[in-house]
């Protein structure tokens, strides 16, 4: 009978321990969730720009009046500017969002470390060779 509820109590320990576990990076996770979808949001925003430009581009290319090489050359010079800026800020974004991959990463390496650390707890304490105080 010992034997059965020492058994029963070990199992819901383990699985009160892996809730836990479980819902710790849960609540972290909301806020690092949120900055995922704000720079989805970016990235979208950023590539619906993207095709704004190269429509104005084709506009540009088949509507030419003749305004004069001048004005011509202005005008693309201007919208060059305009696509290299925008290609800078959507590097940008992706360097933030291999910030947040890189985040992500470690936050899930803390948690193989609890895990370890806690299946050598519950190694050590089935182990009647060793004489260890429970801490």
């Amino acid at each position: 009978m010992k034997k059965a509820i020492i058994i029963f109590g070990t199992v819901f320990i383990i699985f009160l321990m892996i809730s836990n576990a479980t819902a710790v990076p849960q609540s972290y996770g909301k806020s690092v969730m949120n900055n995922i979808n704000i720079y989805e949001q970016r990235i979208l925003l950023l590539e619906e720009t993207l095709e704004l430009n190269i429509e104005k581009v084709n506009d540009v290319i088949y509507n030419v009046q003749s305004k004069g090489l001048f004005e011509n050359l202005l005008a693309l010079i201007q919208f060059l500017i305009d696509i290299i800026s925008k290609i800078i800020n959507f590097i940008r974004a992706v360097m933030q969002i291999g910030q947040l991959i890189i985040t992500l990463i470690n936050l899930v390496k803390a948690l193989i470390n609890v895990i370890n650390q806690f299946i050598e707890w519950l190694q050590d304490l089935f182990n009647p060779e060793l004489n260890i105080v429970i801490q």
